[in-house]
């Protein structure tokens, strides 16, 4: 039994390019008028600066806040602490708020609770920072219009 082809057998194999290079020129485009071209300011590096007699003192800005996400589970099951993306237990907490409070003695603490949760679980991060001697405690809600 012999096979018989309409066409030659490198015609059968041929892609056509056409749709892709247009795909390829699209998202060329469409990064081209996306991206922002910024000319440096700067560009005048011969500069003479002139010189001050003291050095001027400039504070620190101020340090990021520790933010502690008391999440609902569901259910009967306790709510999860999550400071950085990492659980806690409430023991756990306080340890690394001590730690925060150690490295920036003006830490503050930013208490991010669930709707569903029960005050006494925000209340437990509270204590926790009273244990780890930091007194700027916050607690953020959500705003409607």
């Amino acid at each position: 039994m012999a096979l018989k082809f309409d066409r030659e057998p490198y015609e059968a194999m041929s892609i056509d390019m056409t749709p892709m290079v247009d795909a390829i020129f699209a998202i060329i485009l469409f990064l081209l008028v996306c991206s922002s071209f910024i000319d440096s300011l700067e560009q005048d590096l011969t500069i003479n600066l002139p010189t001050q007699g003291k050095e001027v003192k400039s504070k620190a800005p101020p340090a990021r806040p520790v933010i502690v996400n008391v999440r609902f589970q569901g259910g009967s099951k306790p709510p999860v602490y999550h400071i950085e993306n990492e659980v806690m237990s409430v023991p756990r907490m306080v340890t690394s708020l001590s730690r925060a409070k150690v490295k920036n003695p003006d830490q503050e603490v930013v208490i991010r609770g669930d709707r569903n949760v029960k005050w006494e679980h925000v209340a437990a991060v509270m204590s926790a920072c009273a244990q780890a001697g930091i007194t700027k405690v916050s607690a953020t809600v959500e705003v409607k219009d």
